[in-house]
């Protein structure tokens, strides 16, 4: 009999059963700089550099699944953002495009093949789906919202939800386009797609700033995809416990929650119609215990594997100063605890 891989392990989740574990993924993040030994600044501005990196770690780590996803400002530096690359740091954005609201006039759609970083994200999608093979991959586009505040800036941008709500509608549906031309860029590389939507969780907005603004391009985007026969999976920062219903009711095929946010509560609201990851905190990979570790990837796993549809993963990207060692702690349990003869027992 061949042997079962991280493909073949997803693909069970996602027909509601278990091969031989439940797979596990990690979202390396700017991480991924410290395992290729570079700068943050380097890494965020050379795409070779991110496709090297995801290989390496996928190379130290074998998890099943593999994105590939840079920081959350390139959609909006394609779009006109101008952004800084600190040394020790993720991208930052240095002006706000729309800092006047008149200059919405002015955006143009970006060009995925030749707008800002995209390029090099592209090329670096590409690298990875043609030097992996028995993995599930995916790329990443950021959401409308999460573009938006990059355009015009986040406090301001919640103001204009009360403010200037037409404004707010207008901007967001350049944005939802922005979204749906890059990820089509993505799609083109072979790899599947992932809506990072950071700043749409209630850790920052309302329920009500979701449920007017920001969930109808969410589902645009869903159709947009379900068009080119893709499924979108969906990876929200933060608190997402007041949306979790919301969430479901969009169509997506996968969740990735943040460790604020509640599995047990997920799993209750979904019923399995929709695979979840996560969502061990990414603090226990930069000072937590093997034991800790230990103890939050059999609590994910006694609470979301019964039943499939769960890819145990880190809630969030791993943050810079994160340790290998504490990683592969991670990766030792999922292997240990995964089995069915483990949390079928408990």
């Amino acid at each position: 009999m061949p042997e079962l891989t991280g493909r073949d392990r997803i693909r069970a989740a996602m027909k509601r059963t278990c091969a031989d574990r439940i797979p596990y993924s990690l979202i390396l993040g700017p991480f991924r700089a410290r395992v290729l030994g570079c700068s943050p600044g380097e890494y965020y501005q050379e795409g070779k550099k991110l496709a090297h990196s995801t290989l390496i770690g996928h190379e130290m780590f074998q998890h099943d699944s593999v994105d590939v996803a840079w920081d959350i400002f390139l959609e909006a530096e394609a779009a006109g953002a101008e952004l800084e690359f600190p040394d020790d740091g993720v991208p930052q954005v240095r002006k706000h495009v729309l800092s006047q609201k008149a200059a919405l006039s002015a955006l143009q759609l970006p060009r995925p093949e030749s707008s800002g970083r995209y390029p090099l994200y592209l090329e670096a999608c590409r690298a990875v789906a043609s030097s992996l093979r028995g993995v599930a991959m995916s790329g990443t586009v950021t959401g409308p919202w999460t573009i938006a505040a990059g355009l015009r800036g986040t406090q301001e941008l919640i103001y204009d939800t009360v403010d200037d709500p037409a404004f707010v509608g207008e901007l967001l549906k350049f944005t939802t386009e922005v979204a749906q031309v890059l990820g089509a860029g993505v799609l083109e590389t072979g790899l599947s797609l992932t809506l990072g939507e950071a700043a749409s969780s209630c850790s920052l907005i309302s329920p009500a700033i979701y449920r007017r603004f920001i969930k109808p391009c969410h589902q645009q985007i869903v159709q947009f995809c379900r068009e080119r026969k893709a499924s979108l999976s969906m990876h929200i920062c933060g608190y997402i416990d007041p949306l979790m219903e919301d969430l479901v009711d969009l169509g997506i095929g996968a969740l990735s929650m943040d460790s604020p946010s509640s599995l047990k509560r997920m799993v209750e609201v979904s019923q399995k119609r929709i695979v979840l990851l996560g969502n061990v905190a990414t603090s226990l990979f930069v000072s937590g215990t093997r034991e800790e570790i230990e103890n939050s990837v059999k609590e994910c796993i006694r609470t979301a594997a019964p039943g499939g549809a769960f890819i145990l993963s880190s809630g969030c990207e791993l943050p810079y100063n994160a340790t290998i060692e504490r990683a592969r702690f991670f990766v030792e349990a999922a292997r240990n605890y995964g089995r069915p003869e483990w949390f079928l027992a408990q």
